[in-house]
């Protein structure tokens, strides 16, 4: 199986045609004519024919000022708009394709975390920081590059390719809806369609990287006309791959979870990882120390800059016997219906005694507010539905841990719904800073500063960030049963809860060694600060 070439500019893989393996290239593993069979068989199943689609062309892009985020710049179309809540034409979002009649997120003049940041666009090292509408993950880990970019007086140009309108784009989006389907049906009906879930997103050989390498090339079009002279920090392994094959002269990409597999690497770019044992078992799995460090975990700055002063107000809590409140995040694919249901059953006996107060936020899954909302008539819980930015930022404010105190009208259990993407993730990052527990499943936010208790993963590859928290005295372990999660919850509710105080120091502890900087790390390498 012969393999020519088309120089050296960063061209993926083609198998058994003229392209340069970049795994082959990059990484030294060669390929056999089976893979090379494997790989396009793969990629005609998952992305379809490529058939009236140029990869060569370039798609025109502008760079507007975000209507969410002060300072940054968004790349779309040049045609893109969308209706503004006052009726007049304004740019899509980029982080959501819908307008919405909220207030901006980072508005409120009252906001602990508002980060005052220019409205303008900044005079500082532009940085291109790229992401894919997937869940909320990638557009957190992005946010939070964009975050620290803005604090360092850099200019962040956020891409995220689901918002370029385009046929490579709507193939990427199809992708997503499967898995997002398949990961709800296996969380909700669990057993063996778990299993098989799991084993199937665990199997991330190297013919996986080749397979999205492959992919990269069909996209390069989403990316092509941004300028190549500029950094590119990739919040998903596509995005560096894509910057790649494109031909981008520095590509930074954050590595994903803390389950070492070959296809969220990016041959090519600079791969930062968010632990050391990750670290390691890329080095082991035949990955050149050239191409890896080890960075931190990626945390936008507000959450990052006061984890330590937050924890220590969180301790004050505990101390002075307050209610525990606990922040259940509801995943961007929208699984987990059945589990939380059950688990918020479970603490109603909490609830009604006032020793735990429950924030929820459902994201922008209506489907998810509207069932939960049902259970909680039947069950005769007190509620508070919150559905627009304003009610967020004025609970954020009402709910400052350093007040050491808890509104005497709250009710069991506030709730949260948004109609923009971007609101909907930010808003746990909002919470977070407020709340003494995070419920969730161990994806991105298993490497948050503040403590969890870790739920059941959505995909296997998830436990094993439960794992790194774990070790690092800031989680539980992941509870895969109902029954699990109210044992530790039990715990954690007990009034001067030692393992909340555990938790809590430990955290400031890991502070103090930057292993929540992740992010910083990464802004800083990409315009040669670090």
């Amino acid at each position: 199986c012969s393999r020519g070439t088309r120089g050296d500019n960063g061209d993926a893989l083609l198998p058994g045609g003229d392209g340069v393996d970049m795994v082959a290239k990059y990484f030294g593993i060669q390929s056999t004519c089976r893979d090379d069979a494997q790989v396009c068989l793969q990629m005609r199943l998952a992305f379809g024919s490529t058939k009236g689609m140029d990869a060569n062309r370039v798609i025109p892009l502008v760079a507007r000022p975000s209507p969410f985020v002060k300072g940054m710049q968004v790349y779309l179309p040049e045609d893109a708009t969308a209706p503004a809540p006052d009726g007049e034409a304004m740019p899509t979002l980029g982080i959501t394709k819908k307008g919405s009649q909220c207030q901006l997120a980072d508005s409120h003049p009252d906001l602990p975390s508002l980060m005052n940041y220019p409205a303008e666009a900044l005079r500082g090292k532009p940085v291109i920081i790229g992401t894919v509408r997937m869940g909320f993950g990638h557009h957190r880990i992005a946010y939070s590059a964009v975050t620290w970019a803005l604090e360092m007086g850099a200019q962040p140009y956020l891409i995220d390719i689901l918002a370029v309108d385009s046929p490579e784009a709507v193939r990427v989006a199809q992708m997503d809806a499967a898995y997002s389907k398949m990961s709800r049906l296996s969380s909700n009906i669990g057993g063996i369609v778990d299993e098989i879930w799991t084993r199937m997103l665990l199997q991330g050989g190297v013919n996986s990287l080749r397979l999205s390498c492959l992919l990269a090339e069909q996209l390069k079009p989403l990316m092509a006309d941004l300028p190549k002279d500029w950094p590119v920090i990739a919040a998903h392994p596509w995005i560096g791959q894509i910057a790649v094959a494109c031909g981008f002269e520095t590509v930074i990409n954050l590595v994903i979870d803390n389950y070492p597999q070959y296809f969220v690497l990016v041959p090519g770019a600079l791969n930062l990882v968010q632990s050391p044992s990750y670290f390691s078992k890329l080095l082991n799995m035949g990955i050149p120390p050239s191409h890896l460090k080890y960075a931190g975990h990626w945390v936008s700055r507000d959450i990052a800059k006061f984890a330590a002063e937050d924890c220590s107000a969180r301790i004050a809590r505990i101390e002075k016997k307050l209610c525990v409140r606990i922040l259940i995040a509801i995943g961007g694919a929208g699984a987990q219906q059945v589990y939380v249901q059950r688990f918020i059953l479970g603490i109603k006996p909490f609830l009604l005694s006032g020793r735990v107060k429950l924030f929820i936020n459902s994201g922008d899954h209506g489907f998810m507010a509207k069932n939960l909302t049902t259970v909680f008539q039947k069950e005769n819980i007190e509620y508070v539905l919150h559905k627009t930015q304003d009610e967020l930022n004025s609970f954020v404010v009402q709910h400052q841990l350093d007040l050491l105190a808890d509104p005497a009208t709250d009710p069991m259990i506030s709730i949260f719904n948004f109609d923009t993407h971007y609101a909907a993730f930010r808003a746990t990052d909002l919470l977070i800073r407020v709340a003494d527990v995070l419920a969730t499943k161990p994806s991105e936010l298993a490497f948050f500063p503040i403590p969890k208790l870790h739920l059941r993963h959505v995909g296997g590859h998830e436990s094993f960030s439960a794992e790194r928290s774990c070790e690092l005295g800031d989680g539980t372990t992941e509870c895969t049963t109902v029954e699990l999660a109210l044992q530790h919850l039990q715990l954690m509710a007990v009034e001067s809860s030692p393992m909340l105080l555990q938790m809590n120091k430990c955290i400031i502890e890991n502070d103090r060694a930057h292993i929540y900087d992740g992010s910083k790390v990464a802004v800083e390498t990409a315009i040669g600060v670090a």
